[in-house]
């Protein structure tokens, strides 16, 4: 015979109470003054009851077997052949350690289809293993891409640096140039002006040796006669 299920009051009006969520539907017995399900009206919902239970020899059991929650693998590991575990919550490494050893051992799992759960986590362990090789790739490509243009831009600072040397240098050589131009034509210019100096001077004793041979000559007259 199966289990009568009862609902608490005002659980068909209200979703937090378990309207068209099966979750929410748990059983809380009436205790309002004027509460029509409490006080057993006809057409309410009815409450629980003595008389309504299984009888004590098959009470608790799942198809005859005695039901052991279990919430790690040391747990399951205890499970006897009579008895049926049940996985209580946790998370996936543990349920797949549990599920693995229920497979081998053939141990009874009533909440869960161990082929089924460890085929899932599989793929999802295989689907989160691809996602990290494309984040891994990703990045060493990025790191490649930062890298190449970390060294172009190396490049072409040592380039634009051997550029600004050479100006500098030949700035430097053409600077020396104009300085030995400028020593040469200062020296140019001083040998004209020695030159011109030299033909001045050059006049001027001529002259003078002009004016002492007229005198000369002027006494050598003044003496013939």
């Amino acid at each position: 015979m199966a289990r009568k299920k009862f609902i608490r009051a005002s659980a068909h009006r209200f979703s937090k109470l378990g309207l068209r969520r099966k979750k929410k539907q748990i059983y809380r017995k009436s205790k309002g003054r004027d509460n029509k399900t409490r006080l057993n009206m006809i057409g309410r919902v009815e409450n629980a009851r003595i008389g309504h239970g299984h009888d004590k020899k098959i009470r608790g059991l799942h198809q005859g077997d005695k039901v052991v929650v279990v919430y790690n693998l040391e747990e399951l590991k205890k499970v006897s052949d009579n008895e049926v575990a049940i996985v209580g919550k946790m998370g996936d490494k543990k349920r797949v350690e549990i599920a693995k050893y229920a497979k081998d051992k053939k141990i009874k799992l009533k909440n869960l289809d161990v082929d089924k759960f460890i085929k899932k986590i599989e793929e999802k362990m295989k689907d989160k293993k691809d996602k990290k090789k494309g984040k891994v790739d990703k990045k060493k490509a990025r790191d490649k891409d930062s890298k190449s243009k970390e060294k172009k831009d190396k490049k072409t600072e040592e380039k634009g640096e051997k550029e600004d040397k050479k100006t500098e240098e030949k700035g430097k050589d053409d600077g020396k140039k104009d300085d030995k131009l400028e020593d040469k034509i200062g020296k140019d210019e001083k040998k004209s002006d020695d030159v011109k100096d030299a033909k001045k001077d050059g006049g001027g004793k001529s002259d003078e040796s002009k004016d002492d041979k007229n005198e000369n000559k002027s006494e050598d007259k003044e003496k013939g006669k």
